[in-house]
């Protein structure tokens, strides 16, 4: 018992040395993780695992080993071996009785069968020794096949037990007179014949003949000594067992390498399982320095499905939602600082503007009143042609900016957009089929919904510009598609123009951004803004050639 207390405290002082190792000292090459972290964790984690261990399996591990040391104390005392012994003994003793017995009464009368079945012994058998030989002199049998039997008994065996009294139990099959095997089960038994001299002294020199005999016993004494026989020998066996195991002190030392491989175990289970929880979390923790340090594109890759991948997804979640809503930031003072140029250059835009106007009336009126019949008047009127021209294109971009500048938050209210798309699109036609055609593919069905119906008009107009625009040399055909699509309402607008390269599309939607030699940049912006304050969203569909598609979804 004592070595397993030396061997349980030696394991306590170990788990305290590596515990405070870990705590005090956890950048230690053999203890720290990939990031040199604190080992606190993983030193509560080893303490409950511990408890959780040890705490239920020191008692019981003392208490079976308490118990099989004191069953093996109280069942295998010497006093047990002593009496299974002297069952062995009484039997022989009371065989080897009937022996003597009978020797008795060979004694006083002739050694016949008679005899023999008087005493229900099958043979009979005596050697006699002279100063030359031993020899057998006497062979007696109640049948002859016992006398066959007795006559197996051979010299070299009877050699071997000369001058000692000494008994076997034997079983052996016969065939009975139907056929059927039957059991025997029989003893012999070989006893000294002293001389009268030896006799009197007690002195086994004297003996002169061997007398060896055999008669039935009853099956029953023949199973009870094989059974005491065997409990003796198993008794010797857990015996030899009990003496190595106490004196070796194996029990003991045995429960204390239980201990021991206890705490080890709860050790590494919790190192590992405190690096399976901590590893992620640690990932997750430097993403978040990336994040916190302004790397948006920062993404935590941790495969794992149990809560923390939903901790991850989470997270990741939480990125993208801040990337878009700086996106949106970003776009939205972007679209604030446009708008605040767009209003200062309409300003500064029409102030001269209308005073060029009226100065460009003037000269004209004076020149054509005065220098009327002048042979370069056609090219002088030519050039005012060509200076109204401008000021009317400068006057165009002066309202796009002032149109962009003012553009309002929307005020939904229930509207048909089948009907704010026909009106559209008849007052576009109206310009004459030869310059537009427009197809109308209008769903029925499409329910009202709250739309600024100014600014939807506005979004169609631009769009149905930007597509009469895009074919100036050839008839513009337009299809204007509405359908439902799970409880929203798509809007498509399709051309026949040129379409538009993979780097147009890219930025299409950005400020001052034009595919065309006159255009501010500014129209397509409005579209998308006026898009994202219904909640919408827009994407376009083009390929160089074959015409550009905007698909809306309000």
């Amino acid at each position: 018992m004592e070595i397993f207390f030396l061997w349980f405290a030696g394991t306590l002082i170990l788990l305290a040395g590596y515990l405070g190792l870990l705590w005090w000292r956890p950048r230690l090459p053999f203890i720290k993780n990939k990031k040199g972290k604190s080992g606190h964790f993983q030193v509560r984690l080893t303490i409950l695992f511990l408890l959780f261990a040890l705490v239920p399996a020191v008692p019981l591990i003392f208490l079976v080993s308490s118990l099989y040391t004191g069953s093996m104390e109280i069942l295998l005392m010497p006093k047990m071996q002593e009496s299974l012994q002297r069952g062995l003994d009484a039997i022989k003793f009371q065989l080897e009785e009937r022996a003597q017995l009978f020797e008795q009464a060979a004694r006083r009368a002739p050694l016949t069968p008679e005899l023999l079945a008087q005493w229900k012994i099958d043979f009979c058998l005596i050697w006699r020794r002279d100063s030359a030989k031993v020899q057998l002199t006497t062979v007696v049998g109640v049948d002859m096949i016992n006398r066959q039997r007795g006559l197996a008994f051979g010299m070299d065996q009877i050699l071997e037990v000369w001058g000692r009294t000494g008994s076997q139990l034997q079983s052996t099959s016969r065939k009975a007179a139907g056929g059927d095997s039957a059991q025997t089960n029989f003893c012999k038994v070989w006893l000294p014949r002293l001389s009268g001299a030896a006799r009197r002294n007690g002195l086994p020199s004297g003996v002169a003949e061997m007398l060896l005999l055999s008669f039935p016993v009853d099956p029953y004494l023949i199973k009870t000594k094989q059974e005491i026989a065997e409990a003796a020998r198993v008794y010797n066996t857990l015996a030899l067992m009990k003496e190595r195991f106490l004196r070796d002190k194996i029990i003991w030392s045995g429960a204390a390498l239980a201990v021991m491989l206890l705490g080890a175990f709860s050790v590494y289970a919790a190192r590992r399982f405190s690096q399976t929880l901590s590893r992620p979390i640690e990932r997750l923790t430097a993403t978040m320095g990336e994040v916190a340090g302004g790397n948006l594109q920062a993404r935590a890759d941790i495969p794992a499905r149990d809560e923390i991948g939903v901790l991850v997804g989470s997270f990741n979640q939480m990125i993208d939602d801040l990337q878009m809503s700086r996106d949106k930031l970003l776009a939205a003072e972007r679209l604030a600082a446009w708008r605040e140029v767009a209003r200062q250059v309409s300003h500064e835009i029409k102030n001269p503007l209308t005073a060029l106007q009226m100065a460009l009336f003037r000269l004209r009126q004076r020149f054509t009143a005065v220098n009327a019949e002048r042979h370069d008047a056609a090219v002088i009127n030519e050039s005012f042609q060509s200076i109204e021209a401008e000021l009317a294109g400068l006057r165009r971009l002066a309202g796009e900016f002032s149109d962009f500048a003012r553009l309002p938050k929307a005020e939904p209210a229930p509207e048909n957009l089948n009907e704010l798309v026909q009106t559209t699109a008849r007052l576009h036609e109206a310009g004459g089929p030869e310059r537009v055609q427009i197809h109308l593919h209008l769903d029925p069905e499409l329910p009202a919904r709250p739309l600024d119906r100014e600014q939807i008009k506005r979004l169609l107009n631009n769009l149905l510009k930007n597509a009469m625009e895009a074919a100036p040399n050839r008839r513009c055909e337009v299809r204007i598609m509405t359908r439902r699509q799970d409880g929203r309402a798509v809007l498509e607008i399709q051309d026949n123009g040129p379409g538009l390269s993979a780097a147009a599309r890219e930025h299409l939607f950005e400020m001052n951004f034009t595919t065309k030699r006159e255009g501010s940049g500014l129209g397509l912006v409005m579209v998308k803004r006026i898009v994202e304050e219904h909640g919408g969203t827009i994407a376009v569909e083009s390929e160089e050639g074959r015409g550009t598609c905007f698909r809306i979804v309000l």
